[in-house]
């Protein structure tokens, strides 16, 4: 399924890397996402969870379509690039997470979006900058969010 919808969506952008503190205290929100069956199994046999019994599904477990955590979070990096973004040479490097917890779970038939917070930009000299930012996993309907997390990604020129 992939990007069911941008309703909603808003992003933050600058002309160049160089101007990344201007995004200091800014919000963004991703487009609603649904994650399909297909790629939940294909992420499962690669990263060798289809290997080992868990208690995923069934009566004992969380149900069927569960999205497995590790699994959201490698979506972070495709979600967030769409919505905070710059216009000239760069790349944004995947530099970690903090403070990850999993609130509630996210199914396969969940739509969910991340909006995120800029809440700090690190000069890191010639490295570029580090944006730190908070995140917010939204699912449709729900009060609670599917998780939170802290995502730092490191802005660099070519």
């Amino acid at each position: 399924m992939g990007i069911i919808s941008v309703e909603g969506a808003t992003s933050l952008s600058v002309p160049h890397p160089s101007q990344a503190p201007a995004l200091l205290g800014g919000t963004f929100i991703t487009p609603w996402f649904v994650v399909d069956d297909d790629r939940t199994k294909d992420f499962e046999k690669a990263s060798y969870h289809e290997e080992y019994q868990h208690a995923y599904g069934g009566e004992d477990g969380y149900g069927e379509g569960l999205v497995e955590g590790f699994h959201l979070l490698s979506l972070l990096d495709m979600l967030c690039n769409r919505s905070l973004w710059c216009e000239g040479p760069w790349i944004a490097w995947n530099y970690g997470l903090d403070n990850v917890r999993f609130v509630s779970v996210i199914r396969t038939t969940d739509p969910f979006r991340v909006h995120g917070h800029v809440r700090e930009v690190i000069d890191r000299g010639d490295q570029g900058h580090l944006l730190v930012t908070d995140l917010r996993a939204e699912v449709r309907g729900r009060e609670r969010p599917g998780f939170v997390a802290t995502f730092r990604v490191l802005w660099s020129t070519f």
